[in-house]
This record gives structure tokens, sequence and C-alpha cells, in this order.
């Protein structure tokens, strides 16, 4: 599809119209006839040489777009009073440029535009002229390069709408630039310290579209004096698929949606890495592999951001939305960096620029998204994980913690021994539903089941801060945490659930218990907490067989029992 359109564009006629300003007020386009250059060509000497320095020559239809020595010239309009104006031949990247502005009243103006020769970088090819009221005045321009950006253009402005024009280019350049540096550099940043290769790979993307774009406009050549020869800004916009391709893979997870797809962004990026040596090789195709570098990644992360964002991938709608600040000035830069078109905007580049900042942008917004839908998916899965420990630690027919949740709770207490413990002591209290086999063979299995939901009902309203748990079976336990009241109140509540069993219609049923608790504040490991469950077992036994002998006060004998542990463990400490 983009060859077609390619070769559809060059078949057009192209029509010369004043560019649309978009920057500044619009200048004069002059109209400009192109001449080849030979390499001792000399310029003419005054503006009455001009005449038979032109006979020779043979004009050309169009520069050719990779590159060459050629003679640009274009009369000036005449002015009704003198004015200070500037002809200004800087809409298309070359390598050194000679303007000279010839007067019919003997003037000479002349100027030079080289890279690294200092200055602002806006002001490559433009120079300030006299114009006189009455005469006639052409620019003529020898310009030398490895290839052109865009059709070449000479244009005419007045001095203060060039200055207007000029404030306005720069700030746009400057503040998109600092979009591009902060951005990649902070998302890199949160990229290495995370260890997300996304958030890198985009961070290095966002630096490396700022330093082509400043070596497109002259930087590095004039602030920091770095030389600017093979190595142009067009190896910077070759590098941009070989960290822009894997971004927008791992991104999109094309690896898991789109297979082929993933392997086609692969397949871009290391077709970019080879084109680096070409280019370097060859600087007349620098320019149009870059271009088409940065067509393909362009056109293929804007598809499979569409297909993601159709697909349900809901990290796609921003990164959806940043290709459409790339492809619409692209629509526009693309064709005249073929030389299919003149430029139809003042400053395609800025322009392209521009929308190169906006779609950081908004792909730091992607990313942003990206946070919040990861840290959601977290919450989803520890809130998933916490409902399957609590499913997988809860007894299905009375609620109860099963005897994982016992073990997990003992677990949790022997572990935090540094903790300084309030007045109190831990407790434990075994215990056997006595009766149920024999309500589950002489009345079913649902009556059985209702029996242990009235126990697990009464034990879950034990007071106190205790928690009861069902081990299995017909077998019971509670921990809790109090003092010598708090143990005897634990072991009242058992003796009273026991009467409410029975009480309730289980006439066979009823509670062995044993209640064991730990000395005031002391810190229990893993094998003092396994003794006191021991103890408690024993005692819970013992219980059981006086229940069996039929003994009339178990449960007071029960209660004495509860209270002979804690006294055994003060007589031993004195």
């Amino acid at each position: 599809m983009l060859l077609l359109l390619l070769g559809c564009l060059w078949c057009l006629p192209v029509q010369a119209r004043a560019p649309v300003p978009l920057f500044g007020p619009s200048p004069t386009e002059l109209p400009l006839t192109i001449y080849p250059a030979a390499a001792n060509d000399a310029p003419p000497t005054d503006f009455t040489a001009l005449a038979s320095w032109l006979m020779p020559r043979h004009p050309l239809p169009r520069v050719n777009m990779l590159g060459g020595d050629y003679w640009l010239v274009a009369p000036l309009p005449p002015v009704s009073s003198t004015q200070d104006g500037v002809v200004a031949f800087n809409n298309t990247w070359y390598r050194r440029a000679t303007l000279q502005v010839l007067g019919d009243d003997g003037s000479m103006q002349a100027f030079s535009a080289v890279r690294g020769s200092g200055g602002d970088p806006m002001l490559h090819g433009t120079g300030p002229v006299r114009l006189q009221a009455g005469h006639r005045y052409v620019a003529v321009v020898r310009v030398t390069t490895p290839f052109f950006s865009a059709p070449p253009r000479i244009d005419l402005q007045t001095a203060e709408q060039h200055h207007r024009r000029l404030a306005n280019e720069s700030a746009l350049m400057f503040l998109s630039l600092g979009v591009l540096g902060g951005l990649g550099v902070f998302i890199l940043f949160v990229g290495v310290w995370t260890r997300s290769l996304s958030y890198a790979l985009y961070g290095c993307q966002a630096l490396v579209l700022m330093a082509g774009w400043a070596a497109f406009f002259g930087l590095p050549e004039d602030w920091l004096g770095l030389p600017d020869g093979r190595l142009n800004f067009t190896l910077w916009f070759i590098l941009v698929p070989v960290v822009h391709a894997p971004f927008a893979v791992r991104f999109l997870e094309l690896g898991k949606h789109a297979p082929r797809a993933a392997r086609l962004g692969y397949a871009i990026a290391l077709a970019s890495v080879l084109a680096l040596p070409v280019a370097v090789a060859l600087p007349s195709l620098a320019f149009l592999i870059a271009t088409a570098a940065i067509t393909l990644v362009v056109l293929f992360s804007a598809s499979v951001s569409v297909w993601a964002l159709a697909h349900g991938v809901r990290q796609a709608r921003f990164f959806a939305l940043a290709y459409v600040c790339v492809v619409l000035p692209g629509l526009v830069i693309l064709p005249v960096n073929f030389g299919l078109m003149p430029s139809p905007v003042d400053n395609a580049d800025l322009l392209t620029l521009i929308g190169n900042s906006c779609e950081a942008m908004l792909l730091a917004f992607a990313l942003a998204d990206h946070v919040k839908l990861v840290q959601a998916a977290r919450e989803r899965f520890r809130q998933g994980m916490l409902d399957a420990v609590a499913r997988a630690s809860t007894d299905p027919l009375t609620g109860l913690g099963n005897r994982l949740a016992f073990n997990m709770r003992i677990e949790e207490i022997t572990r935090d021994n540094d903790a300084a413990l309030t007045r109190g002591a831990w407790q434990v209290a075994m215990i056997d539903l006595d009766g149920l086999k024999q309500i589950n063979d002489s009345e079913g299995h649902d009556r059985g089941d209702a029996l242990l939901q009235a126990a697990g009902h009464g034990l879950a309203r034990l007071p106190g801060h205790g928690r009861a748990f069902r081990l299995g079976g017909d077998e019971f336990a509670v921990i809790a945490f109090g003092d010598e009241m708090g143990l005897h109140r634990l072991t009242r509540s058992l003796v009273r659930l026991d009467r409410q069993l029975r009480q309730q219609g289980f006439a066979s049923a009823g509670l062995s218990f044993g209640v064991c608790g730990a000395a005031d504040g002391q810190q229990l490991n893993d094998a003092e907490f396994a003794e006191l469950v021991r103890r408690a077992d024993r005692m819970m036994y013992e219980y059981k067989s006086q229940r069996r002998s039929s003994a009339p006060d178990a449960a007071e004998e029960a209660l004495d029992t509860a209270r002979e542990p804690r006294a055994e463990k003060r007589g031993s400490e004195d």
C-alpha cells in the first residue's frame, strides 16, 4: 500500500503552491531554477554578469534527492520602498551552501552556511539583505550535499517577519527536544530501576529520537563542535526501529497474542541494524534508508496497535493514539522526503518533531496506564491468592478454620517470638464431639452434619480473643490469648456449649475437652507450642474417660484440671 501511494504521488503533476504557514508569518517562495554545478564552477561576479553566466547552463526539472552539486537561481520580487529582508535557504538538510544576492545597483551580499561553523542552527542558510526600491535582485545559491531531506526552496521575508517566525520555531524545537530528552531519561531510569525491558527500550527510543532531531538541526556541530561527516543525523533515525520494534512487541505482548507480528517486528529491527553500515558506506542513500526504516516501523507499530486495540489489549489505547500524532505529519512529510512533491507546510521537519514529542508523551501515558493495569492485576492476583488460601483453610461445613489454618496460626504465633507479649498467655483447647458416629448411624448423616454445624457455630461464638478450628471428623480446637480468668471463662463456655447441644435435641452428643495455658508472658517456640497442644489433648482424653464412666462432676473437675498446669508452671519457676 505504501509503494502504491508513492507511485501515485510520483505520477501526479506537481503544482507549486505556497506552503501553509504554521509557525509564523508566511514567507514568499521565490521561483526557482536549478542548474548542475561543476567542481570548479565560480559564481557570477555581479548582476550584469549573470546573463552570460547562465547562458551555457541547462536547467534541470528538479534536484536529485540523493544529493549532488547544484546552482539555484531565484529572482527577488521588486519592492516599492527600501526595506530590510531575509533570504532563507533552510527548508531542507544539506551539507554546505553559499548564498549570494546580486543587485543591478552593483551590490553583492554573500553568506555561507556550513555545518559546524557555529552560531544559531536555525539561522543556517539565511542572510539579511537590504533591498532598494526600483532595483532588481537575484539570489544565487551553490549547494553541495550527499542528499536532500526535501526539495530545496528559497524564501523571502521581511526582517520583522523572520524574527517572529524564528522565535516561534526555536521555542517549539527546544521544547520538543526537551520533552523527548526528559521523558527518555526518566523512563529509562524507571526501566533500569524496575528491570522492565519495555520501559528501558522506550526510554532509549525517546533519547535516540532526541539525538537524531538535535543532529538534524545541527546542535552537535554548532554547539559542541562534533564532526558531522558520514556519521550524520540519519544514523540516529535508522537506530529508532532497533529499539522501537522490540518495545512495541513487548509492550503489546505480541509474542503471546500475535507471534507472526512479533517476528515481523524483530525482523524490522534486524534489518535496521544491517542497514547502518550501508548508510555509512553510501552516504547518498543514508536519508532514503532512514526514511524507509522509520516508515516501516511506524506502519508496523500503528498496525499492531490497532489490531491489539480491536482484540481487547487494553494497554493499546494510548499506544494507538500516539501513532496518530506520527502518522498525520508523516503523511505530509513522507512524499516530501522522497522528492515527490514540495512541502505543503512551512516547516514539515519541525512539524514531525512536534509529532514525535506528542507521541512520546502519549506513549508515556500508555506506560503509566500499563503500570495501573499491572498494579490492578497484581491486586487481583493477591486477592485471589487470599481467597484461595481462605477457601483452602476453611472447613466448608462449619465455616471454621481447618487443620491447615490451625497449623498456620501456630506458625504465626511461634514465628513472632521477638514481639513483646502483653499481660496474658497463649491457651489451647482440644475438643472431641462425642456421639457423632451414633447420630450418623441412627439418624443419618444429615443429622450428623447438623450436629457438626451446631458445634461449630457455638465454638465460633466463644467469648474472648480465641479462634476455633475443625481439625477433621469430630475433632475441634481453640487457640486463644488471655489471662487466667480468660482460661476459666473458656472452660466455662465449653461446659455451657456441651449442655446447649443436648438442649438442641442432640441427646447423645457432648463435648470432651482439655484446656491448657502457658505461663504469663511466655513466648513459645514450635516445640513448646506442640507440647502445649499435647497436654491439652491428654487432658481431653482424661475428661472423655470421666464422661464414659458417668462421673457426675466431670465438668467441674475439668475446671480444676484447667488450673493445674498454670499452677505447676509457676511452681517450677519458683
